[in-house]
């Protein structure tokens, strides 16, 4: 009959210990790792966002700016006593404003948003847009000293207005909104502004009336002296 042996080793308390406490210190020490590695994601994610915003932000107001100051340079150049000229562009094909010095103010900041808009945009589609806009502004100034204030074509007048509208929808797909659909224009809009444009007129002829009526009563009074 076969005998079995059994040996039996004496593990040392302490040397058991000594693992388990450099098992923890690891695992501590890990895991503070792996927090700070988190935390450092979480800080850059947050990062992100935040300049993101402040990008979004700035390109925004950059937008609102170069629109602002292309209607102020439009009203502008349309006054009855702004100093425009033309001069024929280096090429021959076109004619080009120059705005006074002394009024150049609007003509400068539309140039300027221009420029920024350069600057912040995302997409080369919204600079195109911009550019055209300006362009047609300018056109727009040299219509008025062809034609005369007040006598702008009215056809460019709505291609300024769609440029302006491109521009806006452009700017807002880059901002990451919807396009701008167009305002319908209610019936009874169009109601007031035909009785209004009806009793201008009427007024009109009234007062040029009385005009005549004025000059034969002091043709009249010269004839009698």
């Amino acid at each position: 009959m076969e005998r079995l042996t059994v040996i039996v080793k004496h593990v040392d308390p302490e040397a058991s210990m000594d693992i388990t406490v450099w098992l923890s210190g690891l695992m501590a020490l890990a895991g503070v790792g792996l927090g700070g590695l988190l935390s450092s994601r979480a800080q850059d994610r947050a990062w992100k966002r935040e300049e993101q915003r402040r990008w979004r932000d700035a390109r925004r107001a950059t937008y609102g700016e170069f629109v602002s100051a292309v209607r102020e340079y439009r009203l502008f150049v349309s006054g009855p006593d702004t100093r425009v000229e033309v001069w024929m562009h280096p090429d021959g094909t076109r004619l080009i404003p120059a705005i006074d010095s002394e009024d150049g103010e609007c003509q400068t900041k539309m140039e300027a948003s221009f420029t920024a808009v350069q600057m912040v945009a995302r997409e080369q589609e919204t600079v195109d847009k911009a550019h055209f806009l300006t362009s047609i502004a300018r056109r727009v100034a040299v219509a008025r000293v062809v034609y005369g204030p007040g006598k702008v074509p009215s056809d460019l007048d709505e291609s300024l207005f769609t440029a302006e509208r491109d521009f806006i929808n452009s700017a807002r797909r880059d901002l990451g909104l919807l396009d701008m659909n167009d305002v319908p224009f209610p019936q009874v809009l169009a109601d007031i502004d035909n009785t209004l444009r009806e009793a201008y007129r009427h007024q009109s002829q009234e007062r040029a009336e009385i005009r005549q009526e004025e000059f034969r009563h002091r043709d009249d009074a010269h004839n009698h002296q």
